[in-house]
């Protein structure tokens, strides 16, 4: 029986430097990823324990367009309920998060990052990963990627064939920050993929979708 955890009653985050995150921040206006450590060893550990107990499903084998189509090979578990703890979580680091993008004076005065939208993946060893391809439109200011476990590359590229590719290192308790539309005033979504997967990838997701204000 998976024991209870209270994520609510302890701070998050445990390891991710304010003053880092603001400079970290502020050079997404020129690049489009980063990766800063994040969680602590008991933070990290008691969010596997969570993110274990979840009903995952095979992603879609093939999604995309049929001139540009996207190969996946992970699972996921995307529906989420509301009272799960991992969206206590999911809160509270969005919370710091918006903040330290607030402060940055990146982002229009008008424009609110909120981080509504929530998806837990994990990379078997051996798994193919994602091909590149652009998050949905529907996603802006910035996506957040906590790295829970295991290994692989995340990369960002120019185009879908994965040429002029960019690896942004990130070990377990990272976090991978990548700009999204309305940052900086810039539109562009990155392409972005993920491989090379030989130890179980865990990781957490938060975006800020637009079509669910």
């Amino acid at each position: 029986m998976t024991r209870h955890i209270n994520i609510s009653n302890n701070r998050v985050c445990t390891y991710l430097d304010s003053r880092k995150l603001a400079v970290g921040i502020s050079t997404l206006r020129d690049q489009e990823a980063l990766a800063l450590p994040c969680l602590g060893d008991e933070e990290r550990k008691m969010l596997v324990t969570l993110v274990d107990a979840l009903p995952y499903r095979a992603a879609r084998a093939v999604t995309g367009i049929a001139s540009a189509p996207v190969y996946q090979d992970f699972e996921l578990c995307y529906n989420i309920p509301s009272n799960h703890q991992l969206w206590s979580f999911a809160h509270k680091a969005g919370i710091r998060l918006a903040s330290a993008v607030k402060k940055s004076g990146l982002v229009s005065s008008e424009l609110e990052l909120v981080f509504n939208d929530l998806i837990v993946q994990r990379y078997p060893p051996g798994c193919q990963g994602i091909t590149p391809h652009r998050d949905h439109v529907r996603y802006h200011i910035m996506v957040a990627i906590f790295i829970l476990t295991g290994n692989g590359n995340f990369y960002i590229c120019q185009d879908r064939g994965g040429n002029s590719s960019c690896n942004i290192p990130a070990a377990p308790g990272d976090l991978l920050l990548m700009r999204a539309p309305g940052f900086a005033a810039k539109k562009s979504r990155p392409l972005h993929f993920v491989n090379g997967v030989t130890r179980t990838r865990r990781t957490i997701g938060l975006r800020y979708d637009t079509y669910s204000r």
